[in-house]
């Protein structure tokens, strides 16, 4: 055989290797379904730390509100919340079926908030980690938590990364609305919930949607992928490059150009109100500026002292939860 021919198998085996590579980070990072997500392999660490303890200590701390056998059973969609709430179904544009919890308030009201909560968890699991149904209801307000594309009992192929998931809040506002025409909205999303809502922001909103919540979302997928490689010490290039392409190929949307809030945020029309832990190693806190400065509207900021991710409500309720409502009620 030719030098040349040589040559060009080993540049197919090394495409071929590539592509099978691709393919399966995708499912690594946004297939929840999949044997090889993130949070499979995590529940296998939670395990691990029921039967060996101190395994994995920054893990433990991570998910110390509550039992570790109660957090796997939620991972998993094992563990419904308590019996005083509604399920609702509808339908995205694709045809995938969305679940939503839906709480009452005490007395009749036109107040809603929509909490969305983050990466690989669900409605329940956002409902414990707040103390949702009592922290709303407590305040008067209707709340609806749905449970986004491929999380929960909601259908879709691939996690949204906020961009997919925008298509999903857009169903509960219109469901809302339609229910009740003089519904005033507010949005409440954590994590990749926070990105959601932000991405959302950015679509032209019916008027019921009054003002915004982000509580420690990222600037775009692509940089959230990239901070979080690096601190696992996972080489980027080529990497993350080929988890864009097929993530593209396969999800059917960019990290950088669709699920990127910061770009998103510039187009909308309603107030918002950022929060961010000061000691976020997940979503680093140093995201939270630019995010800030990228929104044209009136705005306020939190840095809750100590907060690592997603747990600025539990670090500082006494500060969390004042400020957020003196926000929401400016505007509803």
């Amino acid at each position: 055989m030719p030098w040349w021919g040589i040559v060009l198998i080993v540049i197919g085996a090394i495409c071929v290797l590539l592509c099978i590579v691709g393919w399966l980070m995708v499912d690594f990072a946004i297939n929840k379904r999949s044997k090889i997500f993130m949070d499979t392999i995590k529940i296998k660490k939670l395990k691990k730390c029921i039967e060996q303890p101190g395994s994995y200590p920054k893990l433990e701390k991570a998910y110390d509100d509550y039992p570790l056998e109660e957090r796997i059973k939620l991972m998993k969609d094992e563990m419904d919340l308590d019996d005083d709430h509604q399920i609702f179904w509808s339908k995205n544009h694709k045809g995938e079926k969305l679940r939503a919890y839906y709480y009452e308030a005490p007395q009749p009201t036109h107040k809603y908030i929509i909490l969305v909560h983050g990466y690989g968890n669900s409605a329940a699991i956002v409902s414990r980690m707040y103390k949702a149904p009592t922290a709303m209801r407590d305040k008067g307000y209707n709340l609806l938590l749905p449970d986004l594309v491929n999380h929960g009992q909601s259908e879709g192929k691939f996690l949204g990364m906020g961009y997919l998931d925008k298509f999903t809040l857009k169903v509960w506002i219109d469901y809302i609305i339609k229910m009740d025409p003089e519904a005033s909205i507010a949005l409440m999303g954590v994590s990749m919930g926070a990105a959601t809502v932000m991405v959302t922001s950015g679509e032209d909103l019916p008027a019921n949607v009054k003002c915004v919540v982000e509580d420690c979302g990222f600037t775009n997928a692509y940089e959230q992928f990239a901070f979080v490689m690096k601190d696992m010490g996972v080489p980027t290039f080529p990497l993350l490059n080929l988890l864009e392409l097929f993530a593209r190929i396969r999800a059917g949307y960019s990290f950088k150009k669709d699920a990127s809030p910061i770009d998103c945020i510039k187009n909308t029309k309603l107030p918002f109100f950022f929060v961010h832990g000061e000691k976020d190693d997940f979503v680093p806190t140093y995201m939270l500026q630019p995010l800030y400065d990228a929104c044209p509207t009136e705005k306020e900021k939190l840095i809750v002292p100590d907060a690592d991710h997603a747990r600025s409500v539990k670090y500082h309720p006494e500060l969390y939860w004042p400020a957020v409502w003196a926000f929401i009620e400016k505007y509803i």
